[in-house]
């Protein structure tokens, strides 16, 4: 028995809802995590429902461990078989189990995002092009939003109509072809070839689905197509669908999150029930009155109201900077002030994009003020650990010949591009993984002899790996790589002055594999490289010391004291990107009201009239977001910070005279690259023109970058949106 008492009314229908589908509506801070967790525990306690036909999903590693931990302690201690994790981990879980009827051979690799760019400039360099001809990163992101819209690449060749995509098309489908023949899935590949595998085998679906007595599903305004279509599938035979989320906080659209999927919750799922979880329990009233006031001017919601019985609280601080340092110099200052009362750890700086940082950690290094950047490298990205993991990866998948290049060399042990280029050649007029080529290449005497020596080391390494790897507890073997490869030497050579910092690094990582070895039942190589591959940047927030600077994506599912949100501008928040598209300036305001609500005591907001772009100060008007919030919410405060002359400074690198009075509290919006509309160009194709495209029709353009047979367009058009175009491959008309 399960005590409810301490529920609010919403929270306790919610929870004690008898069966059928359920959407809860959780305001910001409205304590959904206790939801999901007092559902579960009443479904076994009260319902008799078996902990192990139940399910529970969420989006990140760090809200999955605290679900478990609270379950835990509400049931005794132990989950009793009730399966709580991430989408990712759900579908890898069932990979690893049944993914060899879709051709998954086992031990089969995740590629991170380092090793899909690794790979999409390798597919670069066989089209014989370089990395600054078509940009491996941004052809690896055109893949991976393809995927989330579960297009494929033969679709996304059908609708090609640029060069570059085109390009990018051919990749795909390339890029598709060298993860099956590696075998190993990037981290979109483990939903959709969950998804296929439902598909091919509607057996397979049905028996998971039959397990699935129960189904919870946390933050659902930020899943995705395929996370949709998995849960469709994995509640289908109960029809237990319990999903929890605010439609006000979906932020993820740019990573294929839908928000119709909440929005259309009701029609999706008939005789769907409704709960609205509307009392907030972090933020002071002021700070829900300005974050609702903001929220207010969407239309895509559903529509609830946050209260709170927390006390009212100060009023929002509002700094105008004269400029972005003088912004940095002012939250700096605050900081400083705030330590006296506080922990750093309780304060947080969200910008909307991580170039803003750059000031802030200048000005916080000057003045001894701790922090971490969150979103920053992050520790399994560093190069030393991937070369590591590399060396694990491969030992478990021979066929893996993205990690077979990273470590080859790593530490040198004198293999050369030309003996790489070799073993490249013959694996692919061999079709064979170059692991194997390399030995075939030993064995057939086509190297030079010293090259063959080299090669016959690392071979000899490789099989030390694959003979001891399934005896050795993970991190005495991941202890012995070190020591054969010569890790530490490598480490004061390559890098001075940081070798005994890296080295750290690579004992961190051998004692996270001992830990996970305590952890686990039955621990495996395999488990740990799945456990790392599936760990994200915020997993670890709050646990170094210092003040929080992170972006506001970066922040979402977190909470602080103290909150600083900069850059409150037109075109830097809303940005530049979104500015003209209503579903855009929805998200960005949704974006604002997330930053908004991190907040319990204290939320303090800037602006700045001048902000530096490519080296040029340029002037943007105040945020519509800042407009939106009641006055009589906001305390303006303009101290004097002498040490700053950015008018003189702007005047100097504009050539300008000097503005009127209203002219610099009212800067005229510019666009991001930096051009107003009346400034001529020698093309012809100046911001705010309209044009005529052959397959879009009219159009305004809104934004430039580059010129001549480089020049792109971002040209907004009638009928089909924002989009990107060169004019040099296309019949472009300007329109009188």
């Amino acid at each position: 028995m399960i005590g409810l008492d301490h529920l609010n009314p919403a929270q306790r229908e919610a929870v004690t809802h008898p069966a059928g589908p359920l959407l809860v509506l959780a305001g910001a801070g409205s304590g959904k995590t206790g939801v999901i967790t007092h559902r579960i525990a009443w479904l076994v306690s009260e319902l008799g429902v078996p902990p192990w036909n139940i399910t529970a999903v969420t989006f990140t590693n760090k809200a999955a461990g605290e679900m478990r931990e609270r379950v835990e302690k509400m049931m005794g201690g132990d989950l009793g078989g009730a399966r709580i994790g991430t989408f990712h981990s759900m579908c890898l879980r069932i990979l690893r189990q049944d993914g060899d009827r879709i051709g998954l051979r086992p031990g089969f690799n995740i590629y991170d995002a380092t090793d899909q760019v690794s790979l999409v400039r390798k597919l670069l360099k066989d089209e014989e092009l370089d990395e600054g001809s078509a940009g491996a990163r941004a052809i690896r992101a055109r893949i991976s939003r393809a995927k989330n819209r579960l297009e494929s690449p033969e679709s996304m060749e059908r609708k090609a109509y640029s060069p570059d995509m085109k390009l990018a098309a051919r990749v795909y489908r390339d890029y598709d072809k060298a993860l099956r023949r590696a075998n190993a899935v990037d981290f979109d590949d483990i939903l959709l070839r969950t998804l296929e595998l439902f598909r091919e085998y509607p057996e397979v679906q049905e028996q998971y689905a039959g397990r699935c007595h129960h189904l919870l599903v946390d933050e659902y305004q930020d899943t995705n197509r395929p996370q949709y279509l998995l849960v469709r599938a994995l509640s289908k035979v109960h029809g237990n669908l319990f999903v929890v989320g605010d439609e006000d906080q979906s932020i993820y659209r740019f990573r294929g999150a839908e928000i119709r999927n909440i929005l259309d919750f009701e029609q999706d799922h008939p005789g769907a029930k409704l709960v609205r979880l509307e009392q907030n329990y972090r933020s002071t009233g002021t700070i829900l009155a300005a974050a609702g006031a903001v929220i207010e001017n969407n239309i895509s919601r559903k529509g609830k109201k946050l209260w709170t019985e927390n006390d009212h609280g100060e009023r929002l601080t509002l700094f105008e900077a004269p400029d972005d340092r003088a912004e940095a110099v002012w939250a700096a200052g605050a900081v400083r002030q705030m330590a006296d009362s506080c922990a750093f750890e309780q304060i947080a700086i969200l910008y909307r994009t991580n170039a803003q940082s750059r000031q802030l950690e200048e000005i916080f290094r000057r003045d001894r003020i701790p922090y971490q950047v969150v979103g920053s490298t992050q520790f399994y990205e560093r190069k030393e650990i991937k070369d590591l993991l590399g060396y694990l990866k491969l030992s478990v998948n021979p066929a893996d010949d993205v990690s077979f290049r990273r470590i080859v060399n790593t530490p040198p042990r004198g293999i050369g591009n030309t003996t790489l280029n070799r073993l490249e050649d013959m694996a692919r007029s061999l079709n064979i993984p170059m692991l194997e080529a390399a030995r075939e290449a030993v064995h057939q005497g086509v190297l030079k002899s010293r090259a063959a020596t080299c090669i016959r080391g690392f071979l000899d390494l490789a099989d030390w790996m694959a003979t001891n790897g399934p005896e050795l507890p993970v991190a005495d073997l991941m202890d012995s790589v070190v020591h054969r490869a010569g890790f530490e030497a490598y480490m004061e050579k390559a890098h001075p002055g940081q070798g005994i910092e890296r080295m750290e690094n690579l004992r961190a990582l051998v004692s996270a594999a001992a830990e996970y070895t305590e952890e686990e039942d039955d621990p495996t190589l395999l488990g740990f490289l799945d456990r790392s591959a599936l760990i994200s940047d915020a997993d670890d927030v709050g646990c170094r010391p210092g003040v929080s600077l992170m972006t506001i994506h970066c922040a979402k599912g977190l909470e602080f004291d103290n909150v600083f949100l900069l850059g409150l501008e037109e075109n830097i928040f809303p940005h530049s990107r979104s500015i003209g598209m209503e579903e855009d300036v929805e998200e960005e305001r949704r974006l604002c009201y997330v930053a908004m609500t991190r907040a319990r005591k204290r939320l303090l907001l800037s602006r700045a009239g001048l902000r530096r772009f490519q080296g040029t100060f340029l002037p943007n008007g105040p945020s519509r977001f800042l407009e939106e919030i009641p006055e009589e919410l906001i305390l303006k405060v303009s101290p004097a910070i002498p040490e700053f002359r950015s008018r003189d400074r702007f005047e100097r690198s504009s050539g300008s005279s000097a503005a009127s009075p209203a002219a610099r509290k009212f800067p005229p919006a510019r666009s991001a690259v930096g051009r107003t509309c009346e400034e001529a160009t020698p093309d012809g194709f100046r911001l705010g023109s309209s044009v005529l495209h052959p397959k879009f029709g009219s159009g305004k353009i809104v934004a430039r970058e580059g010129t001549g047979k480089t020049l792109k367009l971002t040209i907004r058009f009638e009928a089909h949106g924002q989009k990107k175009i060169l004019p040099s491959y296309t019949s472009l008309k300007l329109r009188a």
